[in-house]
């Protein structure tokens, strides 16, 4: 839908209340993202030389408190946890009138449901088995030995799927600007080392993860960029509508208030 704008009197625009400079900037941090996921690529190669060293060095961080805590952080990252949460806190915000804060919610559950289902994807036609499964160790696709090895357990570990929902959801929060990009970037980070410590995956699944999270990120960022601060909603965008109404034709836009 085409956004009108509103001039009052004085002949200012109601969009010019939404800063030019702070879009620049945030568009810089997506392109940040596209590098950082670049980088990333030669970096996955190094991990994948040394994931034997890394899983021998966790034991650095051994203990009922560290497991407790990696524990936890996994749990949230759950998709039957952790979408949920989202869900709700974008209707509680949708109906406290806080539609900006919604528009966000939004856009990081979408970014995160992309992410996860293109992580879990990859792993399922990849194969590689999991590090603490006692199977034949190695990457085999989606058939081994004759058989489909689709959705087993055991031939699902590159890349994680945990860190692929965690780092699309995570790194979108950047949308609002660095200081919330940078609790999404942690809360990303925690739940990678997470499922490194409780040895559910090798240090070059969890970093692949990161990869899928920050590369879906980077493809949705200019769309999801335009609905949070400025209310336009992409034709096709599932259930943007039911989370935060279009704004409507000469609706002054302030980000400010929504």
């Amino acid at each position: 839908m085409h956004i009108t704008h509103s001039v009052d009197p004085h002949g200012i625009k109601a969009a010019d209340l939404v800063p030019e400079a702070g879009a620049d900037r945030l568009q810089l941090v997506g392109y940040w993202l596209l590098g950082w996921a670049l980088v990333g690529l030669p970096f996955l190669g190094l991990l994948f030389w040394s994931d034997d060293w890394l899983r021998s060095q966790r034991s650095a961080l051994s203990g009922k408190g560290w497991n407790l805590l990696a524990s936890t952080i996994s749990a949230s990252a759950n998709g039957f946890v952790l979408i949920p949460a989202v869900v709700g806190l974008g209707v509680w915000f949708k109906h406290s009138s806080q539609r900006r804060a919604a528009r966000l919610l939004g856009a990081m559950l979408l970014s995160g449901l992309v992410s996860g289902v293109a992580g879990t994807g990859l792993r399922s036609i990849i194969g590689r088995t999991r590090p603490e499964v006692s199977v034949e160790q190695g990457w085999f696709g989606p058939r081994k030995d004759g058989r489909w090895i689709i959705g087993r357990h055991a031939y699902a570990s590159f890349p994680s799927g945990h860190a692929s929902l965690a780092a699309g959801l995570g790194f979108m929060a950047f949308v609002w600007g660095p200081r919330a990009g940078g609790l999404g970037l942690a809360f990303a980070l925690a739940v990678a080392w997470s499922r490194f410590h409780l040895g559910a995956h090798r240090a070059s699944d969890v970093w692949a993860g990161l990869l899928v999270g920050a590369l879906t990120v980077t493809l949705l960022w200019p769309s999801c960029w335009a609905w949070v601060h400025r209310g336009k909603r992409p034709s096709g965008w599932p259930w943007s509508g039911w989370l935060v109404e279009e704004i409507p034709h000469n609706y002054p836009v302030d980000s400010r208030k929504g």
